[in-house]
């Protein structure tokens, strides 16, 4: 217990000090990305200079910020200290204790979400003495906290930032903003139930709620993407969901919602908003990782004969406690670490690179994605591997059977009742589109269509 608390704590130290860092780096990313879409440059000239020329010539760097951009690099910081020293206002009857609580509600569960990931695998450690304390030999996983439910842990934590969302157009005293909320609110609730039946399939594929687990089995067996193929375009798109992240950010669509539900904020309470939103993205995409990428494996289908090949091994053995021994297992705690964040840096791209690509949806869209496709689907796989796994059928069955799933739903989905149209004109009494009640006299039709035209 002595060496998982110590490990821990030094997982907590580094990984809360990398994802703020990165969290800062990614909307420079974001606009980088942005531009690459678009056919422009994007930023690139802010240095770490800041503009204070003459403060860095005194020191004799002034020659180096001048002559030098640095890719742009110091545009976050730029950014971040605009919002530290912008003008903090807060609006008129508001209702200030929510106002000011909400921006933290959204930010805290984005930065509890990642305590589960296993960043660095597993490792055996020696006898140690360290200051007197004995540590005896243990099994130690590179988690903040390595619990058995991990994976229901990062779903119950993730659901927990819509608080933030809603409370902030509540608190505003905003129609506008509340009604960004609102969507918000009805968006979390639709979407966290194909995302939890995922969570669940893959629970009930791999036997184990165990995030270190989870990895471990992937590693020695096949990913989870071909496991579940369909599921985990589904689960993706629940992550782009749950973290407001276009087509799906409903919560603030400018073009009739002016800001949506961050309206009314200004300054470092702004920005804690989209710091919750990159912290969650960040989350969401080590939580794909462990569920289908296979954490910190580089073999995806170890189960076929021609895919026998490297893979890491399980386990950095360090228990020889020799100073090689040690070297070596910290190595590839570091190697695992690389090859994690290589897989999350490319599902955040991919994250930013659809927000840029594809339009907004619109709300009816949102929910008829939600309830009438992505639901139906994941509760018949959910079902189908529920009997592969009862009647102990190969592998291979459970992509067949998502395939399968996938198939029939997009058969019966056309022949389901569509409901009205969306895009009906909705008639409107007294509107020159809308012609006069049968019960209308002719006077009074008269009479409503001159006062029209006169308006």
């Amino acid at each position: 217990m002595l060496a998982q608390f110590i490990i821990s704590v030094i997982v907590i130290a580094v990984m809360a000090n990398v994802i703020l860092l990165a969290t800062a780096y990614l909307i420079l990313l974001e606009r980088k990305v942005a531009a690459w879409t678009q056919d422009r440059t994007g930023p690139n000239r802010t240095n770490f200079s800041f503009g204070l020329y003459d403060i860095w010539d005194k020191v004799g760097l002034g020659w180096l910020f001048r002559n030098y951009r640095m890719l742009g690099l110091g545009q976050a910081l730029a950014d971040g200290l605009k919002l530290l020293i912008k003008e903090d206002y807060n609006p008129p009857h508001i209702n200030r204790t929510l106002f000011l609580m909400a921006p933290a509600l959204a930010v805290l569960p984005a930065m509890l979400g990642w305590a589960i990931i296993p960043w660095g695998g597993v490792m055996a450690l020696p006898n140690v003495d360290v200051f007197g304390f004995t540590i005896d030999k243990a099994l130690v996983a590179f988690a903040a906290a390595p619990i058995s439910l991990g994976l229901v842990y990062v779903l119950a934590i993730g659901s927990l930032g819509v608080y933030g969302v809603t409370i902030a157009g509540y608190a505003s005293n905003n129609k506008y903003s509340f009604f960004g909320s609102v969507r918000a609110a009805a968006q979390m609730l639709s979407y966290e139930i194909p995302q939890g039946l995922a969570v669940l399939i893959m629970i009930l594929a791999f036997a184990s709620a165990d995030a270190t687990l989870v990895v471990n089995l992937q590693a020695g067996h096949v990913w989870g993407v071909f496991l579940h193929p369909v599921l985990a375009v589904i689960f993706f798109v629940c992550i782009l969901a749950e973290c407001n992240r276009a087509p799906f950010d409903l919560a603030e669509a400018e073009q009739e919602l002016v800001g949506g539900f961050h309206t009314e904020y200004s300054s470092m309470k702004w920005a804690m908003f989209f710091l919750g939103e990159y912290m969650h993205m960040i989350t969401g995409a080590a939580f794909f990782t462990v569920l289908f990428l296979g954490g910190w494996s580089l073999n995806p289908l170890t189960v076929l004969p021609f895919f026998h090949g490297a893979e890491l091994p399980m386990v950095a053995d360090a228990t020889a406690g020799t100073s090689h021994a040690v070297l070596m297992a910290v190595g590839l705690v570091v190697l695992k670490f690389v090859v994690f964040i290589v897989k999350v840096g490319v599902l955040l791209f991919v994250m930013m690179w659809i927000r840029w690509t594809l339009p907004r949806f619109r709300f009816d869209q949102l929910m008829t994605l939600a309830w009438r496709q992505m639901i139906p689907i994941c509760l018949g796989i959910l079902t189908t591997t529920g009997l592969v796994i009862y009647f102990k059928l190969p592998l291979w069955w459970h992509p067949v059977a998502d395939v399968g799933v996938f198939g029939l739903a997009m058969i019966v989905d056309p022949m389901l009742p569509a409901g009205p149209n969306p895009n009906r004109r909705v008639p409107l009494e007294g509107s020159r589109f809308c012609p006069p009640p049968p019960h209308a006299s002719g006077s009074e039709s008269e009479e409503a269509m001159a006062s029209v035209s006169h308006a």
